[in-house]
């Protein structure tokens, strides 16, 4: 009974503790409650003729039930003083959430010289997609809090175009050879997401944006490597050259061999195999991942799992604008997972920099 219990309690974690109300799902909620009751009515039983342990997982499952009834209240309410534009323009906002957790991960704290330009394009041109998509749904807002956050939204694309200049400046300052240990460096960083993010899994389920992406940044690092090219420059400069060139021709061809997979499955085939992807980095996250930070080293796992549920996540929504049959129940726990393992980097972010 308790390992039913707690199965309970992961399904509210990971739909409903801290997550937007508005989004929430309130009949799933009614059917988790009514599990939870069940399992305190048998314990009750068994309890009447024993003690002991019993009677601590009776405790457990009172206090968690007035947990989930409280949620399931303040769910009600907020989404009774909705109207429909609220709970539309809510869904939108939540994905952006998605991408400024992405600069959350991979910018804050950085120095501007070292940041990723084609990443940070990319992320500009999803937020203001989502942007774009919010502008119809933006009159009739009954909530304020939503209003706010499609004001937000703007605002953030706003910055993510002026930080995009800022880097630009800040990666032209320095003399040629302080340019060039920058590029060295960020072809290096390059690597090491290519080796994770596309080598580290199937060709069928690697985004070919993410790879665009990658080698775009590469190419772009390779060009300004030649730019700066002069007679008295350092003899790593030239192997920094060979080693994007070499690389950038190795990386075209993967990217032509990705697209070749993709060709060779059906969309619902490709969006199967994502399932099965993301439900094994999800597995993968709850079997390692108990809520306490044991190492440091582990706020950049959690980082590194929250990009590869993300590029899932991201292709999944993908396939179902496009008309490709993808069960809302799947985008949903998706969603959700991905938030949960952000919400996990962001307290061992916090630990990390509290130690």
């Amino acid at each position: 009974m308790a390992r039913s219990a707690n199965r309970l309690h992961e399904s509210f974690v990971l739909r409903y503790a801290g997550h937007v109300r508005l989004t929430r799902d309130l009949d799933g909620l009614d059917r988790l409650i009514d599990s939870l009751r069940q399992v305190q009515t048998q314990a009750q039983r068994s309890a009447a003729h024993a003690e002991g342990r019993w009677q601590a997982l009776l405790g457990i499952i009172e206090r968690r039930l007035d947990e989930y009834t409280h949620e399931r209240g303040a769910v009600a309410q907020i989404q009774a003083a909705a109207g429909t534009n609220d709970r539309r323009a809510s869904l939108l906002t939540s994905r952006a959430r998605l991408v400024l957790h992405r600069y959350v991960r991979h910018f804050a704290g950085q120095s501007r010289r070292g940041r990723d330009l084609e990443l940070l394009r990319e992320m500009t041109m999803d937020l203001d997609e989502l942007a774009t998509a919010l502008r119809p749904v933006s009159a009739g807002i009954h909530l304020r809090t939503v209003a706010e956050e499609i004001g937000a939204v703007q605002g953030f694309v706003d910055f993510f175009r002026a930080e995009f200049e800022e880097i630009s400046l800040a990666r032209r300052s320095g003399s040629r050879i302080e340019q060039s240990e920058l590029l060295a460096q960020l072809i290096a960083d390059l690597a090491r997401r290519w080796e994770r993010e596309v080598l580290g899994q199937g060709k069928a389920t690697r985004r070919l944006g993410l790879i665009q992406r990658l080698v775009a940044a590469l190419d772009g690092a390779l060009d300004a490597l030649l730019a700066i090219a002069h007679a008295n420059m350092p003899p790593e400069h030239d192997e920094a050259v060979q080693v994007a060139t070499a690389r950038l021709v190795f990386w075209q061809a993967e990217l032509q061999a990705t697209v070749d997979a993709h060709v060779a499955l059906s969309p619902s085939e490709r969006a199967e195999a994502l399932w099965n992807r993301g439900e094994a980095l999800f597995a993968q996250f709850r079997g390692r991942w108990y809520g306490e930070l044991q190492h440091p080293s582990e706020q950049t796992w959690l980082s590194e799992m929250a990009d590869a549920l993300d590029e899932v996540e991201r292709q999944q929504v993908q396939y179902a604008e496009s008309g490709v049959e993808v069960p809302v129940e799947r985008l949903a726990r998706l969603r959700d997972g991905l938030v949960l393992v952000e919400k996990s980097f962001d307290a061992a972010t916090a630990l990390v920099q509290g130690a």
